[in-house]
C-alpha cells in the first residue's frame, strides 16, 4: 500500500516519456538486444510541484505477453527488473530518486514485432496513467521493406514547397493501402525518423484517414521525404511501405505566433530596459531599449508560474519556458526563441506564484526600423511549455506591440 494519498501526486506527472517509441530490429542481427532499446523517464510530483523522492511506481501494459517480449533495465541500465504482480495487475516496480525522477530502459528480446502501450500508478490505488506513446518494435529495418503504397497526401499543397501561412499544423490523408483492418496504427516518417505522430484505424471503409501533424516535424528549407507504414493491431509491419513524399518546408510565412493553437497560460509582460511595463500595442522605440542595466538587456520579460494545482492559467512551478521573440521590420525579420525555468520556490514566503525573468538582448532590438509608409514594425513575444512537436505543448497568449529603433527618430 502506498504511503502517501494519490490526492498528493499530481497524476500529470505519473506520465512515462518514452524516448525512441520506435524500435526497428534487423532480422539478422544476433546483437540487437544490447544496442537497440528505449529509454523511459518521468519525474513524480505532488500537486504542488515539488519532486517526490523514494517512491515506488507500479508500470504494467495491456498485456501480460507483450511485458515478457521485452527485457527491462533499472536506470544504470546493468540491472534487469523482474515481473510481479500487483493487485489484479502484472508489471514492475520501479523507484524514484531523491529528485522525483525514474528512469528505466527497454530492450526487445527478439525480431518479432510488438505493440507496447505502458501504464504507471501508485499500488494500493485504482489510478492507471497512460504513458505519452505506445511502443512499436517491428522484426525489420525500414530498407528492408519495400515501397509500394501511395505517398501521403497534403491537403491545399501543390509543387515540392510547403508552406505555413500561420498555421501550427497541416492536414495530410492517407489513401487506400492494401487490406485497411481495425486497429491498424499508421505511423508517419521524415527522413526515416518516426514523427511519433500516427493513426489509429477505427473504420475499414475509412481507409487510412486523416491526421493534422505538426509543420514543426520537417526542418526548414531543406528536402524532406515524408512517408508512413502500417502495423497490424496483433503488433506485425504490413508487406510494403509507402512511397516518400518529396518536400521541403518553407517555414511560416507570417512570422509571428502560431493562429490555431489552444493558449491556456496567461500572457507574458514585457518592461523597458528601465524596469518600465510596456502595454499591449505600445511602440517600443530607441528609447524603450537604452537605459542601461546590469543584465545589458533592452526588454525584459516576466512570464508568471503557479504551484496552485487549481491554477491552470499559469505555467508549473519547475516547467521548462521557451519564449519566442519575432519582430518584422523594414530592416529584418528576426525569429528567436530563448529558454528559462520556472522557479521551484514562490516569490514570497507562503505565497503560491513565481515570476521567470527574460532577458532580451539589444542585439535584437536595436535598428529594427518602421516603414517609409510611416508605418511602426512590429514586435511579438508568446511563450510555450514543450516543443511544437509534443503531443501535450502548452502556449501563452500573445503580446504584441510596435516596433522603430531607429536613434534617430
Amino acid at each position: 500500500m502506498s504511503n502517501f494519498s494519490t490526492e498528493t501526486v499530481s497524476l500529470k506527472s505519473l506520465i512515462l516519456n518514452i524516448d525512441s517509441p520506435f524500435l526497428a530490429v534487423p532480422s539478422s542481427s544476433d546483437d540487437f538486444p544490447a544496442k537497440i532499446y528505449t529509454k523511459v523517464t518521468a519525474t513524480v510530483r505532488d500537486i504542488h510541484g515539488n519532486p517526490l523522492s523514494g517512491k515506488k511506481i507500479f508500470v504494467s501494459s495491456d498485456s501480460r505477453a507483450s511485458l515478457e517480449e521485452i527485457i527491462i533495465y533499472d536506470s544504470d541500465h546493468t540491472t534487469e527488473i523482474k515481473l510481479q504482480s500487483g493487485g489484479d495487475y502484472e508489471g514492475f516496480l520501479v523507484k524514484t530518486d531523491q529528485n522525483g525522477n525514474i528512469l528505466f530502459f527497454i530492450h526487445p528480446i527478439k525480431s518479432e514485432g510488438l505493440k507496447l502501450k505502458l501504464f504507471s500508478q501508485i499500488l494500493g490505488t485504482t489510478n492507471t496513467v497512460a504513458a505519452n506513446y505506445t511502443i512499436y518494435i517491428i522484426g525489420n529495418t525500414l530498407q528492408e521493406i519495400l515501397e509500394k503504397y501511395p505517398e501521403p497526401e497534403i491537403f491545399n499543397s501543390s509543387g515540392i514547397n510547403l508552406i505555413s501561412h500561420g498555421e501550427s499544423k497541416f492536414s495530410v490523408e492517407i489513401p487506400d493501402y492494401d487490406s485497411p483492418k481495425v486497429g491498424d496504427s499508421i505511423l508517419f516518417f521524415v527522413n526515416d525518423k518516426y514523427t511519433k505522430y500516427s493513426i489509429n484505424i477505427t473504420d475499414e471503409s475509412d481507409s487510412g484517414g486523416s491526421l493534422k501533424l505538426p509543420y514543426a516535424i520537417f526542418e526548414e528549407n531543406v528536402v524532406s521525404y515524408f512517408s508512413y507504414i502500417v502495423i497490424r493491431e496483433a503488433g506485425e509491419i504490413a508487406q510494403y511501405k509507402s512511397n516518400p513524399l518529396t518536400l521541403i518546408y518553407k517555414g511560416n510565412s507570417e512570422n509571428k505566433p502560431w493562429n490555431d493553437v489552444d493558449r491556456i497560460y496567461d500572457t507574458c509582460k514585457v518592461y523597458s530596459s528601465g524596469d518600465t511595463l510596456i502595454d499591449e500595442y505600445d511602440v517600443v522605440n530607441d528609447a524603450t531599449i537604452a537605459e542601461s542595466n546590469p543584465s545589458n538587456a533592452g526588454l525584459f520579460v516576466r512570464i508568471t508560474g503557479t504551484n496552485d494545482p487549481n491554477d491552470s492559467s499559469k505555467v508549473f512551478f519547475g516547467s521548462e519556458v521557451k519564449l519566442n521573440l519575432y519582430i518584422n521590420s523594414s530592416t529584418r525579420k528576426i525569429t528567436h526563441t530563448f529558454t528559462g525555468t520556472m522557479p521551484i520556490h514562490p516569490d514570497d514566503a507562503g505565497g503560491n506564484t513565481a515570476t521567470l525573468l527574460i532577458s532580451i538582448d539589444h542585439n535584437y532590438l536595436n535598428n529594427d526600423m518602421g516603414y517609409e509608409s510611416g508605418e511602426n514594425g512590429s514586435i511579438f513575444f508568446d511563450y510555450q511549455v514543450g516543443d511544437d512537436t509534443d503531443i501535450d505543448v502548452a502556449y501563452g497568449g500573445i503580446w504584441q506591440g510596435g516596433i522603430d529603433t531607429d536613434p534617430y527618430a
